[in-house]
This record gives C-alpha cells, sequence and structure tokens, in this order.
C-alpha cells in the first residue's frame, strides 16, 4: 500500500506541475494567429447576422426607424467587443505586439464610439474606418466590418 501510495502521490504531483504554466507558452505564428483571428471574426460576424435576423423578424415594422436602430446596435456591440477581447486573449506573435494591440485598440475605440452614439453606425462604418483599416492591413480580413 506504501508503493502505491507514493506512486499516486507522485502521479499528482507531476499532473499539478503540470497546469497552469508560468507563461511557459510559445505565442503563436502570424499565420496561425491570422488564422485563428479570423475565425473568431467569421464566427463572430454570424453572430451579428442572426442577431440581426432575429431582430428584423421581432421588431414592430411601424415602429420609430432610429429607435429600432438604435436598439439593434446595442444589441450587436457586444459581439463585437467580445470580438476585440478574444483577438487580444490569443496573444501576439513575437515581435508582432505592438500591431496586434493597436488592432484591438482600434477595435474598442469604435465600440466606445458607438457606444457613445449608435446612430454613427446606422449611417454606415464611419466609426470602424480605423480599426478595419488594422485589421485588414494585419490580415486579418474577416474582421473587418
Amino acid at each position: 500500500m506504501g508503493a502505491v501510495g507514493l506512486i499516486v502521490f507522485a502521479l499528482f504531483a507531476l499532473l499539478v506541475g503540470g497546469c497552469g504554466g508560468g507563461g511557459d507558452e510559445e505565442a503563436l505564428s502570424k499565420s496561425a494567429f491570422v488564422k485563428q483571428g479570423n475565425a473568431i471574426c467569421k464566427e463572430d460576424a454570424k453572430k451579428r447576422e442572426k442577431e440581426l435576423t432575429d431582430f428584423v423578424e421581432s421588431a414592430d415594422p411601424k415602429g420609430n426607424k432610429e429607435a429600432l436602430q438604435e436598439e439593434l446596435i446595442k444589441q450587436m456591440l457586444p459581439i463585437y467587443e467580445g470580438t476585440a477581447e478574444k483577438i487580444a486573449d490569443l496573444g501576439a506573435p513575437a515581435g508582432d505586439e505592438a500591431k496586434v494591440e493597436a488592432v484591438v485598440d482600434a477595435m474598442e475605440e469604435a465600440a466606445a464610439k458607438v457606444e457613445a452614439n449608435p446612430q454613427s453606425a446606422a449611417i454606415g462604418n464611419l466609426p470602424f474606418r480605423k480599426a478595419n483599416k488594422a485589421a485588414e492591413s494585419y490580415g486579418l480580413k474577416t474582421c473587418v466590418i
């Protein structure tokens, strides 16, 4: 029983020691980051499309157009904000930290502008231009709104 207990303890120690690593994870390559980032943006674009479809199906067509647009934008904005967070959580490729941070910062800035003035998103992509340019220049082409 003592030998079995020692083996169980040793296995437990190995498992615990391997959990939660202290930052020894390798950064993604740029191509892996772009691939995963584009997948995130594509999935979140589908979520925004579904939100739009659901909203249109349930909205009162006789309602105030501006109020309806604002309500829809406020419902979709958290998805966009989540996209920025997921991109940030990927971890930038080594040497590209500033570029990725610029993309995320521009996305967060766009979200803040739209939150402050939802109608700005209803008339075009003006609030997203800086974020779109930063994302596209880094290869995150599906992140462009």
